[in-house]
């Protein structure tokens, strides 16, 4: 290639200033605007609670959101990991584009359940696997005691197996002698869950511990104690025998479940309360519990909808999420609630539908139907209860969002049956040839604005360090980089045009108000 003299010289020239800038560290401090957000936060110690919020932050033109905080969330059966921080841009017209990527299965069977914990996806179902991003496969571990919830407390490792709890790889809590523990949930320093002594009799109302019975339990207990004393315990025999859960939460001192036949139990004030009482002929269920801002959203059945919490009350927010033209509004079950990319997403049985909400638009979406088939109809109330029509179970086949679990800059949702079963190609020939695959799939979405990364404990202050470099997130604990993202596309745009902030809001926002001994905030435009 030729060039002119005179270009020549102004390449060369220009060249000369590119180097120079590089080798006097001038050129990204001088071509690419950053702004940093420094958090100083001392979490106390760690007895289950849920941290909140960081800050929030809205820019001065009004178009984008910022904020960070560790998610407060409970889905069907567990818990999301604790110690995981969420760095968030979000428009506020609402508009985001999203990907879905189809991984591969972690198991034969038709539905599985996915939990996260130390930036670690795992499949539930068929056998514990853990997703190897590097290698694009599923690789088994362990399980303990026949399941695999786990949440760190403190530098410890706190697991549920089978009416065992162990922390740390010591036994604090054996099983009894009578009937099962159930459904653990460690939060404000009190290991909870069910103890049930159903027999081979249906539910029924409650008459002596020698009939059977369901209790629950909240044991005041530290990581600091080598075991669980149930003399300590608060106890309540509840009023069904056979209560049991699907979702725990927490909301600031108190700590709450629904119960599966509608009884809704409030620790506080060193007792439990029913604020619902049960209810063996009407179907109220919640399946998910997230906090938003002050409130606990709940999903639930047969509404389809959230309902929140504010500490004294619950109330049905009607339309939230909406229910699509051309389906059932009966027997739906809002299963899956998360907090990606600043905004609040659901899904949604029995059509498999995942939700969005747009909290500055104030307007949800359907972003897609995790199934493709078969073609909603308002003729059914479930998908192929038809063709299921003489199966025990009919509605079998309806279609469940099972997880949302955050990893980086993902999001991995996961699909099931009602009852993750094998396929049987004799019972059911309508899901040939491999439309029973739909059934137990894993998928990665992606959308703009999100990254999140698991934090280190420290016993005392950490300084936690969230940048925006041009279009690029990311995150550092105590000088220590843990994660980086790059935001493609409009978002990335306007992140590249950011330049002034209104006031920062420290330690509120989406994720509820902070709840550790101290946070300061400085933020470097």
């Amino acid at each position: 290639m030729v060039r002119h003299p005179s270009t020549r010289r102004k390449f060369l020239h220009a060249g000369w200033l590119v180097c120079m800038a590089v080798l006097s560290g001038q050129v990204f401090a001088a071509d690419v605007p950053e702004t940093k957000f420094t958090i100083t936060i001392d979490r106390g110690a760690d007895v289950g609670q849920s941290f909140g919020s960081l800050f929030e932050v809205a820019s001065e033109d009004g178009s984008l959101v910022i904020g960070a905080g560790f998610q407060n969330l409970y889905n069907t059966r567990l818990r999301a990991d604790r110690h995981a921080v969420q760095f968030f841009v979000r428009p506020t017209d609402g508009e985001r584009e999203f990907r879905v990527e189809l991984l591969p299965r972690p198991n034969d069977l038709c539905g599985t359940y996915l939990s996260g914990r130390d930036e670690t996806v795992r499949s539930t179902f068929g056998g514990v696997k853990a997703w190897d991003a590097s290698t694009k496969a599923w690789k088994a571990e362990a399980e303990v005691g026949g399941t695999h919830e786990s949440m760190r407390v403190g530098d410890g490792l706190l697991e549920f197996g089978d009416s065992t709890v162990k922390f740390s790889g010591r036994t604090i809590l054996a099983p009894p002698e009578r009937g099962k523990y159930q459904l653990f949930f460690y939060a404000n320093g009190h290991l909870c869950f069910y103890h049930v002594e159903r027999g081979e009799r249906g539910y029924r109302p409650f008459e002596s511990d020698a009939d059977g019975f369901s209790k629950l339990y909240a044991c005041p207990w530290t990581s600091d104690q080598p075991q669980v004393d149930l003399a300590r315990a608060i106890v309540r025999t509840l009023p069904v025998v056979g209560e049991t859960t699907f979702a725990w939460g927490q909301l600031g001192r108190q700590i709450i479940t629904g119960s599966n036949i509608g009884g809704f139990y409030v620790l506080d004030d060193g007792g439990w309360r029913m604020l619902l009482e049960p209810n063996l002929k009407v179907s109220y269920q919640l399946y998910s519990t997230m906090a938003f801002h002050e409130l606990l959203l709940m999903g639930q059945y047969p509404t389809g909808r959230l309902f929140d919490y504010d500490g004294r009350s619950i109330t049905d927010r009607a339309g939230w999420p909406p229910v699509p033209p051309g389906v059932s509004g009966s027997s739906r079950e809002a299963q899956t609630t998360v907090i990606y990319g600043g905004e609040v997403l659901v899904g949604v049985w029995p059509w498999g539908e995942l939700w969005r909400y747009s909290p500055d638009a104030k307007r949800w979406g359907l972003m897609q139907r995790m199934f493709d088939h078969p073609a909603p109809s308002a003729a059914v109330t479930h998908p192929y209860d038809v063709e299921n029509v003489n199966h025990p179970v009919r509605n079998q086949w309806g279609q469940r969002v099972t997880s949302l679990v955050t990893s980086g800059d993902s999001l991995f949702v996961s699909t099931s049956a009602k009852d993750p079963c094998e396929w049987n190609p004799d019972q059911n020939p309508f899901l040939a040839l491999d439309k029973w695959k739909s059934y137990g799939s894993v998928y990665r979405l992606t959308m703009p604005g999100h990254l999140g990364t698991s934090t280190a404990w420290t016993n005392g202050p950490t300084k936690l360090d969230l940048t925006i470099r041009g279009a690029e997130l990311s995150i550092a604990q105590d000088g220590k980089q843990l994660a980086t993202a790059t935001v493609p596309g409009p978002l990335g745009d306007r992140l590249r045009r950011l330049s002034k902030l209104k006031p920062v809001q420290w330690g509120d926002g989406l994720y509820g108000t902070f709840s550790g001994n101290r946070l300061e905030g400085t933020v470097h435009p």
